[in-house]
């Protein structure tokens, strides 16, 4: 059966000006809509994971002791190994702990409630308590991005803001909190396992004890110097976070542009859905006029039996 495309042609014809009025209506319903909507910008800082495998210069491995002391050096010196080390710093950049110190860190919580943000007195408005909650999820979601390339290891460290200053200086910001956060976890592990040691050793009066709880003051000493003098202690900076130029979003010019070929597209899909449900109620409707007027041959078929 073919089919005749000319009453489809002749009804987008006649039907053009509505198809410009709805091109139109939709243009400027999405620049009403994009207009309200700010740019985005995103900063993004390269780093790679600082594998800590030198304790410092002193390794458990010299044997002056008992294999069961080196074992326990080992413990104490190195601490906990991880395979997934970089996945492990991953999650720990994402943690809850970390973030929440973050934005209390920078005040980030001033960004997303600008209007009660007194600049000036450096103070919220009079009974204004910012949502903590709401801004870290928020923060999360939709600002922050930890992206881990499996391949070369290198962690990217993004932030989506509309002020392309405040996310490069979010996305270096972060980086810098991170190492201090962790050197101060190191140092406050040092500090206990010192504490630890030095009771240990005031109890001990071994000689080989004596010496194995020496070294492992010495290898914490280490660490701590170790952790203090490294400026990038856990992640060195690669690529830092600069100033971005261009928005992250799609430009407000594109989306008019778009909301206006929708707009065609959806008018131009009624008229052809219009014109095609009409030929086929058409159709139905001369299928039962042609049927109605036509004797029932199966009712006569049956009265002549029956006679």
């Amino acid at each position: 059966m073919d089919m005749d495309l000319m009453p489809y042609l002749m009804a987008l014809l006649n039907a053009r000006w509505l198809i410009f009025a709805s091109m139109l209506v939709f243009a400027v319903l999405t620049a009403w809509w994009v207009k309200g909507k700010p740019y985005l910008y995103e900063s993004t800082a390269r780093v790679s994971v600082v594998h800590i495998d030198d304790p410092g210069g002193v390794s458990p491995d010299d044997r002056r002791a008992s294999q069961v002391l080196t074992l326990v050096e080992h413990g104490f010196v190195l601490g906990t190994k991880h395979d997934n080390y970089e996945h492990v710093i991953q999650a720990r950049l994402g943690s809850r702990e970390f973030t929440e110190r973050f934005l209390e860190q920078y005040n980030v919580y001033k960004e997303f409630y600008p209007n009660q943000w007194l600049e000036e007195d450096d103070h919220w408005r009079e009974g204004f308590i910012p949502d903590r909650g709401e801004v870290l999820t928020t923060f999360g979601e939709k600002v922050r991005r930890i992206v881990l390339d499996e391949e070369t290891q290198i962690l990217s460290i993004s932030m989506v803001w509309p002020d392309a200053a405040v996310a490069r200086d979010w996305a270096n910001q972060y980086v810098y909190t991170f190492n201090e956060y962790m050197r101060g976890r190191t140092l406050a592990e040092v500090q206990r396992k010192q504490e630890f040691l030095e009771g240990e050793l005031g109890r001990s009066e071994v000689v080989e004890i004596q010496q194995s709880l020496f070294r492992l003051i010495e290898a914490q000493t280490a660490i701590a110097m170790l952790a203090n003098a490294r400026e990038e202690y856990v992640l060195e900076v690669i690529d830092p976070a600069a100033l971005p130029f261009r928005s992250f979003n799609m430009s407000r010019k594109k989306r008019v542009v778009i909301g206006a070929i929708a707009g065609a597209m959806l008018a131009t899909f009624g008229v052809l859905a219009w014109v095609l449900l009409g030929r086929m109620l058409r159709t139905l409707l001369e299928y039962r006029a042609a049927h109605k007027d036509k004797p029932d041959v199966t009712s006569e078929s049956d009265t002549s039996l029956g006679a």
